[in-house]
């Protein structure tokens, strides 16, 4: 027992040198008891939660206008005053949009989501204006110029969306080489 006291005590006259003997500055105890005491400081906190909830709102939206414009497209009644050729370009054409949308919405990544969003507002839009083709269709019956403002707005969509996705093409690309210097 006495070896293991003494080879403590050589340990601790190692360090006599060291230890911290000063006294403290006048109010050090108040300052450390009001720190003690303190609330503690709220780290600042990532407004994720309301960032999560205005994307999941817009996904909803995304979906919701999808859907609508896959059964707006859908041939219903309202072909009632065209051209069976009116009808099979209107097919034609949906399908290929579809096609494109379906391309599109498979490269959601955090990184494109925004672009995609944005996209999809503006297939909204085209699809508004497609709803006025189809409006004064069913008041003046099927002319060349409608069938060529139907096809017209199925071409803008189609060469937008093919942009859209050439865009996020570009970032992926961008974000692998990013990548693949940080390996």
């Amino acid at each position: 027992m006495k070896e293991k006291k003494d080879s403590i005590e050589t340990l601790f006259s190692q360090f006599d040198n060291q230890w911290d003997t000063e006294t403290p500055r006048l109010g050090h105890s108040d300052r450390f008891l009001k720190k003690l005491n303190a609330e503690p400081v709220q780290k600042k906190k990532k407004n994720w939660i309301p960032l999560s909830l205005a994307a999941s709102l817009l996904l909803i939206a995304g979906i919701i206008g999808f859907y609508q414009l896959k059964n707006d497209n859908q041939p219903t009644n309202q072909w009632q005053h065209a051209s069976a050729q009116t009808k099979e370009t209107h097919d034609y054409f949906a399908s290929l949009v579809e096609k494109e949308l379906n391309d599109l919405k498979s490269k959601q990544t955090p990184e494109t989501e925004q672009i995609i969003t944005d996209a999809l507002a503006q297939m909204k839009v085209f699809e508004f204006d497609y709803q006025k083709i189809i409006t004064e269709l069913h008041k003046n019956g099927d002319t060349k110029q409608l069938l060529h403002a139907m096809i017209l707005n199925f071409q803008t969509r189609i060469s937008f969306l093919e942009e859209v996705i050439k865009k996020i093409e570009i970032i992926s690309y961008q974000k692998n080489i990013e990548n693949e210097k940080f390996i």
